[in-house]
């Protein structure tokens, strides 16, 4: 796997759902090089965008309150945005919403949920590597 030489490469998880949750932080902290921090809601996401630099955001589609894409149209707006990586998790992923986020900013990836875990690594690995190139730890 990839990650930013000499740094440990800081991802955000937002999922309401805390099994998810504790599952994605799990998988992604398990990857040497690589910080998972988990959020629960939109509101949780935009703080922690004002105290830690996220280099991959990991999305659910479906959040209480303002959605995923909702979320990522907030953030976008934030000075904090430095445009991560994406990738939304969605058990409906050929929703519209969804499909309509894709067509419009096709850097984003989306993973259907149940989600097969190498699949979810794999993601996050690529968008590592198109994002800070091909240097390891």
């Amino acid at each position: 796997m990839v990650a930013r030489h000499g740094a440990t490469l800081t991802i955000l998880v937002v999922d309401d759902d805390q099994a998810v949750a504790g599952l994605l932080r799990e998988l992604l902290n398990d990857v040497p090089g690589w910080g998972a921090t988990v959020v629960h809601d939109a509101a949780a996401a935009r703080a922690v965008f004002h105290h830690i630099k996220v280099e991959v955001l990991v999305v659910d589609v479906n959040l209480p309150g303002i959605n995923g894409i909702e979320l990522l149209e907030l953030l976008r707006r934030d000075a904090s945005w430095e445009d991560p990586p994406v990738i939304l998790i969605s058990a409906v992923p050929d929703q519209a919403v969804v499909h309509d986020a894709l067509v419009e900013d096709g850097s984003m990836t989306i993973i259907p949920k149940p989600f097969d875990v190498d699949q979810l690594i794999e993601a996050v690995d690529l968008a590592v590597r198109q994002r800070f190139g091909a240097r390891t730890d």
